[in-house]
């Protein structure tokens, strides 16, 4: 319970758990249960910024105070929180309000920001996976949190392990707590319990790419880069389950993708790694991931928006086979076990474009055909190349040398937007001016590389806003500090040093390209990588 209520769940983000808790519904149960006026609540809400301090002020200034309290535990507000997703029908929304309004009404200030926090998905401490990672290394296993010895490496890299296979923090510290290490290496695959994707360095080209993903030609295998959505695929039987990157449920988005699954896999059980990419019927070629995108979201009229934009499957991996994981097989052996369960289905479920570069006599004839096949991915619409060692075993959660990519042109970057402010004149009323920053995985946090005020249409910047305002932590004027949740593709001219920005560097002249729906923040471009950029100029 508490290893998920510090990050601001109640379960694991790869379960769909809806609370059915809006702003507009908390507002109500604060109000119900400290008796200031609704409209009171509002104004403190509009200038913090926040409902979790409007809720700490209307606690600290009730009108109304309960005679007899029961004080608040960790194992209430869970189950409490929890069982909001189980109330339906008539009535449902009010007994949502009661709930929330008894846990408030029970709560002191500071316990009644963090409730209401909580409930609405947005908690605002800025503990990430590595802290939670790190705490019940040091809490449980041996050698560790004895006053004297830090954690340990060994310690931090059983966790973490476990955690990118099962992403469920809660079953890792138990098994951490009854087990130690022991325990920790027992936990893998499951079924309908998503892994965290294994994922690609970026390449400065071929030559790069070659000489970094495989000690010889001989053991690289060439793909076709996708721009679509990454997505992993659960199967048992007729049971079919889709999952994107962030490991969020969207099967019921994906009707099309579940049907082809069912004609074209044979095996009784297992779990793929592929990429999703949106189609233009009449043309059959591949569509903007923007556009394609809007089925990621979408809850109402999926059947005809699957007509519109139908999804084909690239398939490129298989990581469980009738009960067995494979995450520790080689790759060449993982695939050897897709194509035995794979019937193909043209423009429906497909193997990725691929290309063995075991038949080429030297590295000089490997180039050659590395940048024919480039070629063929880029004239068929696609963003690039794919280079993967085939002796690699699969690596959940991690950017290894191992897989490779290779795009056109100076490579964008995935960044995180932790501030904002208000545009001027026109569109005063939009967040226009972006602050930018790419991920420090050693200290769990984001540090700024940037602004950014061009590139987005009304339409754009008219969701960005929406999606922003969503997560305000603070305002100073016009100015908002924000949890570091939207994750941005932005292009630019170039990387300089800079003192402006924590990062010691600053883009020249950002441009903003799309959200990026598919990745959580975590997944955002590193410090280390924007250097890496900056020195290759």
């Amino acid at each position: 319970m508490l290893v998920t209520l510090v990050r601001g769940r109640v379960a694991p983000a790869w379960r769909s758990l809806d609370l059915g808790v809006s702003s507009s519904l908390t507002r109500r149960a604060v109000a119900k249960a400290t008796g200031v006026d609704a409209d009171r609540v509002d104004r403190e809400w509009e200038a913090t910024g926040d409902l979790g301090d409007a809720a700490a002020w209307a606690v600290e200034h009730a009108a109304q105070r309960t005679l007899f309290s029961t004080p608040l535990t960790v194992r209430r507000v869970y189950d409490t929180l929890r069982d909001l997703a189980t109330y339906e029908g008539a009535g449902s929304r009010d007994r949502r309000v009661d709930a929330v309004a008894g846990l408030v009404s029970d709560a002191d200030p500071e316990e009644a920001r963090y409730v209401v926090r909580t409930a609405l998905g947005h908690l605002r401490v800025g503990i990430g996976e590595g802290t939670v990672r790190d705490a019940i290394a040091l809490a449980f296993l041996d050698g560790a949190g004895d006053g004297d010895t830090l954690v340990t490496d060994a310690a931090v890299a059983a966790v973490d392990r476990a955690h990118q296979v099962t992403n469920d923090f809660p079953l890792v510290a138990t098994a951490a707590r009854d087990e130690g290490v022991e325990g920790l290496a027992t936990l893998g695959i499951d079924l309908f319990r998503p892994v965290k994707s294994m994922l690609a360095e970026k390449a400065e080209g071929l030559d790069d790419g070659l000489d970094s993903v495989a000690p010889a030609p001989s053991s690289v295998l060439l793909e076709h880069k996708y721009d679509g959505a990454r997505i992993q695929i659960h199967v048992d039987g007729d049971d079919v389950r889709v999952f994107t990157r962030r490991l969020e449920d969207v099967t019921e988005q994906f009707p099309d993708v579940v049907a082809a699954v069912r004609e074209a896999v044979t095996a009784d059980s297992c779990v793929l790694d592929g990429e999703a990419v949106g189609y233009d019927p009449d043309t059959e070629r591949p569509v903007v991931f923007q556009e394609f995108s809007r089925r990621i979201k979408r809850e109402n009229g999926v059947d005809r928006l699957a007509e519109e934009i139908p999804a084909v499957v690239f398939l490129f991996d298989c990581l469980a086979v009738d009960g067995e994981s494979l995450l520790d097989a080689p790759l060449r052996d993982r695939l050897d076990r897709l194509d035995g369960l794979l019937d193909p289905e043209p423009m429906a479920l497909e193997r990725a474009t691929h290309r063995s570069l075991a038949d080429c006599d030297s590295r000089a004839e490997a180039l050659d055909v590395a940048e024919s096949f480039y070629a063929d991915a880029l004239d068929a619409g696609h963003e690039g190349l794919m280079l993967k060692n085939l002796d690699a075993t699969h690596q959940p959660g991690r950017r290894v040398g191992a897989m490779m990519k290779v795009k056109p042109t100076m490579e964008p970057l995935d960044l995180v937007v932790p501030r904002a402010q208000y545009s001027e004149g026109r569109r005063s009323d939009w967040l226009g001016r972006l602050f930018l920053a790419a991920y420090d995985p050693e200290d769990d946090a984001f540090v700024e590389v940037g602004r950014l005020a061009t590139g987005y249409t009304d339409e754009e910047l008219r969701e960005i806003t929406d999606r922003l305002e969503a997560l305000v932590v603070d305002r100073d004027g016009r100015l908002l500090d924000l949890q570091p949740e939207l994750v941005l593709e932005i292009e630019y001219e170039e990387i300089q040093a800079s003192t402006e920005y924590a990062s010691g560097y600053a883009l020249r002249f950002p441009r903003f390209v799309r959200i990026r729906e598919d990745l959580a923040p975590e997944d955002a471009d590193t410090v280390e990588r924007v250097g890496e950029l900056f020195e290759g100029q």
